[in-house]
C-alpha cells in the first residue's frame, strides 16, 4: 500500500514539476479562494485605505499581514518537511565516488536528493506534487512557492489594488471639488 501511494506521489511530482496540471490549478484557486475570508478582505481593504491616505502602495504591514495570513491557511508546513529531510541527508552515508540517490516519503512529503558528491542537493515534494523546497550545501534551503500560494498573493492583490485605487480617487476626487462657501457669507455680491 505504501508502495504504491509513494510511486502516485513520484507520478504525480514530476508532473506538477515540469506543468501544473489543470487539476492543481484548480485546487490552487479553490484554496486561495477559501483563504480570502470575508474578515480578510475587510483587513486588506482597510490597509490600502490607509495606504492611500499617506499615498504609499503596499506599506511594509500590509505585507506582514499578508504574508502571516497566507503562511497560517495557505502555505504548506515546509519546516516540518525540511527538518525530516534534512535528518535524512545528515544521517546518509557519505562515499567517496558518485552521489547517492535519496528518495523517501516524509510523512506526507516526498524527496530526493543526491548526497555524497561534490555537493548535496535535495528537491522536496507537497502531496500534490508540487516543488515546496529546494537545497544544495552551498547554498541552503529554499522555499519554492506553490500554485496556491501564488493564487492567493494574486487575489490579495487584486482586492487591495482596487481597493487603494478607489480611495485614492476618493481622495482625488475631494481634493478637485470646489470649497464650500462658509456659512452667512453665501449671499454676498461683488458688484454692489
Amino acid at each position: 500500500m505504501q508502495i504504491n501511494s509513494y510511486v502516485s506521489s513520484i507520478i504525480a511530482r514530476d508532473q506538477a514539476k515540469f506543468e501544473k496540471s489543470p487539476a492543481v490549478k484548480k485546487a490552487a484557486k479553490k484554496e486561495a479562494q477559501a483563504a480570502l475570508t470575508d474578515d480578510v478582505v475587510a483587513q486588506i481593504k482597510e490597509h490600502a485605505k490607509k495606504d492611500a491616505q499617506v499615498n504609499v502602495y503596499m506599506q511594509k504591514d500590509y505585507i506582514q499581514m499578508i504574508n502571516a495570513h497566507k503562511q497560517q491557511r495557505v502555505s504548506p508546513d515546509r519546516q516540518e518537511a525540511i527538518s525530516r529531510a534534512a535528518l535524512a541527508i545528515n544521517s546518509a552515508p557519505k562515499g567517496k565516488g558518485s552521489a547517492s540517490l535519496l528518495s523517501m516519503l516524509l510523512g506526507k512529503y516526498s524527496m530526493k536528493a543526491w548526497v555524497g558528491g561534490l555537493v548535496d542537493t535535495a528537491e522536496i515534494y507537497a502531496p500534490n506534487g508540487e516543488m515546496i523546497a529546494g537545497y544544495n550545501s552551498n547554498g541552503g534551503w529554499t522555499e519554492v512557492s506553490t500554485e496556491a500560494e501564488y493564487q492567493f498573493l494574486n487575489q490579495a492583490d487584486q482586492i487591495y489594488y482596487d481597493a487603494f485605487k478607489e480611495a485614492r480617487e476618493e481622495i482625488n476626487g475631494a481634493s478637485k471639488s470646489p470649497a464650500p462657501e462658509p456659512a452667512g457669507e453665501a449671499a454676498f455680491d461683488a458688484r454692489v
